[in-house]
């Protein structure tokens, strides 16, 4: 509180407010980017008008898909150093998806590009299917992405009608387990490394079982040393 800060000089008091790192919930149908303006305009009100810095500076550890919810980790000033470690840091998800339907964004806000049957799926074959995809695998990122080419984003280029050509790269999934067996909807939670697309894994597991699939919802429940019980709701962003 300000009365708090009063005995301490003006470096001491942005050391205090204005750096730091810390995970925040990101809302549904939030960017990553959206979210990093938010907490930014909450700590310029917050922050007593002589102690807030010329130049407030914010980053985030990793891209989460606007429809997704969950741990975004988030650093302030000197903190925005430690987000690479974030980025190529372990994360972990629950993700629902549904077969039988494919987007071309690999999840719910896509258009339709495809439907197959499904019903020849039994809850052994799924779950036998998942070990497959755990280990050091190779796996190809959605071209609906915020990767960059020619410093812009893959999803960007993609909307303007570029046709980019996307090349498997080597991904981790520590461990990869099935929650809910539903036809034709599952739930899965994924423990992986930096660079991994949940939205690519969903796409791959349908194909691999003679059908297709897309994500229905994506929930990240860790991102790097943060866990969900670190990380602050919306209405705590103050």
């Amino acid at each position: 509180r300000e009365g708090a800060l009063m005995g301490l000089n003006r470096r001491e008091v942005h050391r205090l407010l204005t750096e730091g790192y810390f995970a925040v919930n990101k809302p549904k149908n939030w960017t990553s980017v959206q979210a990093l303006e938010e907490i930014k305009k909450v700590l310029r009100k917050d922050i007593p008008t002589h102690f807030q810095p010329p130049v407030l500076k914010l980053g985030h550890g990793g891209t989460l898909d606007h429809t997704a919810t969950g741990v975004l980790a988030v650093g302030v000033g000197w903190g925005c150093k430690l987000l690479p470690i974030f980025l190529h840091g372990d994360k972990k998800y629950i993700a629902a998806g549904r077969f039988g339907i494919a987007t071309n964004t690999y999840n719910e806000t896509g258009k339709i590009t495809e439907e197959m049957k499904y019903d020849h799926i039994t809850e052994e074959i799924f779950e036998n299917t998942l070990q497959k995809y755990t280990g050091k695998i190779y796996q190809t990122p959605p071209k609906y992405s915020a990767l960059k080419y020619q410093g812009r984003r893959i999803g960007d280029w993609t909307r303007e009608g570029m046709d980019i050509e996307m090349k498997p790269r080597p991904v981790t999934c520590y461990s990869l387990k099935s929650r809910k067996f539903r036809l034709p909807h599952f739930e899965i939670e994924v423990a992986c490394g930096g660079g991994f697309y949940v939205r690519s894994l969903v796409h791959d597991i349908g194909q691999a079982l003679s059908s297709c699939a897309h994500v229905t919802t994506l929930h990240r429940t860790k991102h790097g040393p943060f866990m969900e019980e670190d990380m602050l709701e919306h209405s705590q962003w103050n």
